[in-house]
């Protein structure tokens, strides 16, 4: 059984390794040969990765370019653990599990990370092997070890998960660790734990609003001099090399500089750096001078304010795009210089972006952004054009991607892994700092993350950046200010079910009721349609020849020949309800006149208001129509005979019975109910 994740389909066949007889070396304690065993190749045949090697370099079968290799170092000094580890992830990666669909390379990656911290717990504790937790208080240390470490219940369980994982892989490795059963590893979690998930959080608006408008405005302000930045770059790198170039070559002559030794070998790259600097053929003060008093409330005099400013607006793109996406980090990170384009559905242009996504398997996919996103493509496209030539990429199919810095003059372009941290920077240098207000909008926006916010969130420090708030906080908002559905976002965010949507938009309902503002003129005059349909209703119950029913409605009927004052205008009716004198409640079994005053029994039990003891019931005859209703599905109901019981049909009979009753008293025909006796012999 082989993973197909581990390989695209272009991967040249004879490249591919293919895992042989390394059980047999394994249990012969070959280890020579064990070492020897090629875990990994390029495409070009290449070995990348040996057993025997303490880092592993996966780079041809992994995606992502920060997470590719695995790292054994910490169990040089212990082989026994280091080489069952290495054995249990070569299982995972050619997937010899008897359970399951292969895993991906970067589940296998997070599994790692996993299964990695046992063993150092099994290397603290001076075990050999990971079936030293299948003794009983071996294990019921180590759960006292993880409570010590105060995990939340979701990590407990992925790393209870790691460890069924290797216990799955037992019939390939050819021996057991001991284990009678696989751990239930949510139920153990939630004995060790009482940490709930903590869910991403959302930025509070007043953060949110400075984050994103800072980042629109350096797009905004950079964009007409996008070119003569990129230009200028380019001439700082080329002044740099030639320098370089003439430095080297005095010393290769024969030169000797405080830097070198008498080989004219560098010994000091500190002092090297300067010597380039001192023989640059132009003065980058004067390179950098085109920009200087061009770039608003933007200090640029030197090739050190152009760096730093180079990383803001790269930041600041990926924010925007981020931001107004609700993208996923992968696949914000596979975008190209191509990803945008402009769409037109019935009379408007639909701005979007396109990219891969891999959360439910490798798939292009299309997201609706806001139309800043097309500048910052635009931008972000010329500041690293020169820069994307120079990428060893990891894989060739995420070739010319935006997402990329030269982070020193005398190294090569990256590509840009540490996101986090870089938003952070950004929240730091422009002064983005939590408040009182920030603080107590962020408990009541993120119910579920409590303690996340009592760990990360600090008054008068800068916002914790980080990337899938862009998602949360889209998500939320979304919600909070009733600019789209839920269906819409599961859409936008590439969601398999409506429940993970509604997991990200939390909290959102909520805070959109906290804020709803009621208009006092549309409120005035909901109140004054109210009592105007209040008083007509009263009116016509009083001053027509329509039949009423119910204990206070028969009483109306005896009174039409003599009205009450009150009731005998609609302006006097009218007046006694806008003060309050006079209320009328209803429901659709009959009205109320008692208001707050009435007893409420009619609420669960409707057939007390036919003759409340209130003296308040009127019914009229579209509610008469629904005591008809009433009245007919449960005599169809007792005819079936079913097997009812006493309470449940002295019940029913009494809700009949005030259904007669008001039929009665609408002169509706009827058969009176009669319930079946039943005779018993004592």
């Amino acid at each position: 059984m082989t993973n197909p994740y581990l390989y695209t389909s272009d991967f040249p066949e004879q490249h591919r390794v293919i895992i042989s007889d390394i059980i047999g070396l394994f249990h012969s304690k070959d280890w020579d040969a064990l070492n020897e065993v090629v875990v990994c190749r390029d495409k070009d045949g290449k070995i990348t990765a040996h057993f025997g090697e303490s880092i592993w370099n996966l780079m041809p079968i992994a995606r992502r370019h920060g997470c590719n290799s695995l790292n054994f170092k910490e169990f040089d000094n212990n082989i026994e653990l280091q080489t069952e580890l290495k054995m249990l992830v070569l299982g995972w990666l050619h997937h010899k599990s008897v359970k399951g669909k292969a895993p991906t390379f970067s589940t296998i990656y997070t599994r790692f990370g996993l299964i990695k911290n046992v063993y150092i717990y099994l290397k603290k504790i001076s075990a050999t092997s990971l079936s030293q937790l299948s003794k009983q208080r071996f294990f019921d240390a180590y759960k006292t070890f993880l409570t010590e470490q105060n995990h939340s219940q979701n990590h407990l369980i992925r790393i209870f998960t790691a460890i069924n994982k290797a216990l799955e892989i037992e019939p390939w490795l050819g021996y057991s660790f001991g284990f009678t059963k696989q751990i239930t590893s949510t139920t153990l979690a939630y004995d060790l734990s009482n940490k709930a998930t903590q869910q991403t959080l959302v930025i509070p608006e007043r953060l949110s609003d400075e984050i994103y408008g800072k980042a629109i405005e350096l797009i905004e302000t950079a964009l007409p001099h996008q070119h003569l930045i990129a230009i200028i770059e380019s001439e700082l790198q080329r002044n740099y090399i030639e320098a370089k170039a003439f430095v080297d070559s005095k010393i290769r002559s024969g030169s000797r500089f405080s830097c070198t030794d008498d080989k004219g070998r560098i010994t000091d790259r500190h002092k090297y750096a300067l010597l380039i600097n001192d023989n640059l053929l132009t003065d980058n003060k004067y390179t950098v001078s085109p920009l200087s008093n061009r770039i608003k409330d933007t200090k640029l005099d030197n090739a050190v304010d152009l760096q730093r400013y180079l990383g803001q607006l790269i930041t600041a793109c990926y924010i925007v795009c981020g931001g107004l996406s609700g993208m996923r980090d992968s696949e914000l990170n596979k975008l190209t210089p191509h990803s945008y384009y402009k769409d037109h559905f019935k009379g408007r242009d639909i701005h979007m972006l396109q990219s891969n996504t891999f959360k439910l398997g490798e798939k292009k996919e299309t997201w609706v952004v806001a139309p800043i996103v097309k500048k910052a493509i635009e931008l972000v496209s010329t500041l690293t054009k020169a820069w994307r030539t120079q990428i060893e990429y990891p894989d060739s199919r995420y070739a010319d991607t935006l997402w990329c810095n030269q982070n020193s003059r005398s190294k090569s372009p990256v590509l840009i892994t540490s996101w986090n941290q870089r938003l952070q920077r950004f929240c730091k240098h422009f002064g983005f700092v939590v408040t009182k207000e920030d603080y107590q909008e962020c408990i009541e926006s993120n119910p579920n993350s409590l303690d996340k916010i009592k760990n990360r969130v600090v008054i008068g420090k800068p916002w914790p950046l980080a990337t899938h708030q862009f998602r949360r906080s889209l998500a939320f908002y979304t919600i909070k200010h009733r600019l789209g559905t839920k269906i819409a976002l599961k859409q936008q965010f590439k969601h398999l079910y409506l429940s993970m949507t509604e997991w990200y938009t939390n909290g959102g309902q909520l805070a959109s009721l906290r804020d709803l503002a009621v208009d006092k003129k549309v409120q005035q005059a909901l109140d004054e349609i109210n009592a105007e349909m209040t008083a007509s209703k009263i009116f016509k119950q009083w001053n027509s020849n329509e039949p009423l029913s119910g204990s206070m409605g028969k009483a109306i009927v005896k009174m039409r020949g003599d009205i009450p004052h009150i009731y005998s205008s609609w302006e006097t009716i009218y007046e006694a309800v806008k003060k309050g004198t006079l209320t009328l409640h209803g429901t659709a079994h009959s009205y109320c006149k008692n208001g707050y005053d009435c007893d409420m029994d009619g609420v669960v039990m409707p057939q007390f208001c036919v003759d409340c003891a209130g003296q308040g019931s009127i019914i009229d005859k579209d509610q008469a129509l629904w005591w008809q209703k009433k009245h007919n599905s449960l005599v169809r109901y007792m005819a079936l005979g079913e097997d009812i019981s006493v309470t449940d049909k002295s019940h029913y009979i009494t809700q009949i019975r005030a259904a007669e009753n008001v039929m009665a008293d609408f002169d509706m025909p009827f058969t009176p109910f009669e319930p079946d006796l039943k005779v018993t012999n004592l």
